[in-house]
């Protein structure tokens, strides 16, 4: 039997608080993206500010949409400063910067790469 090979990633990035997202985030549940979300949210007690690149995430469910939400709920209560890269070439990433702007007006998202 062959392992569950995983079309997405979630990786830590070079400095503390920094990460990394790419692939298809195409997740069964609510449930699977907290376990993939787990090391970010924690990350959130540690450092000041974190920085998610979304630039090579593909596709994204809507219950990954709520997992960024999540993070950005967390961001809020504890006081931190989301910075969020994304692509031009990724058109739903400009609509995800608008709808998460209610949650958290002052996060910063760019998408420049």
């Amino acid at each position: 039997m062959k392992p569950e090979r995983l079309d997405y990633a979630v990786d830590p990035g070079p400095s503390p608080g920094t990460w990394f997202f790419r692939g298809v985030m195409r997740l069964d549940s609510p449930e699977a993206y907290a376990r993939a979300f787990a090391p970010v949210l924690a990350s959130l007690d540690r450092v000041p500010e974190i920085t998610l690149d979304l630039s090579q995430v593909v596709f994204l469910n809507s219950s990954g949409i709520r997992a960024f939400a999540d993070v950005l709920v967390l961001a809020r209560e504890k006081r931190r400063m989301v910075r969020i890269f994304g692509s031009a070439s990724v058109p739903w990433q400009k609509k995800l910067a608008s709808s998460l702007h209610g949650l958290f007006p002052e996060f910063e998202m760019r998408i420049d790469r």
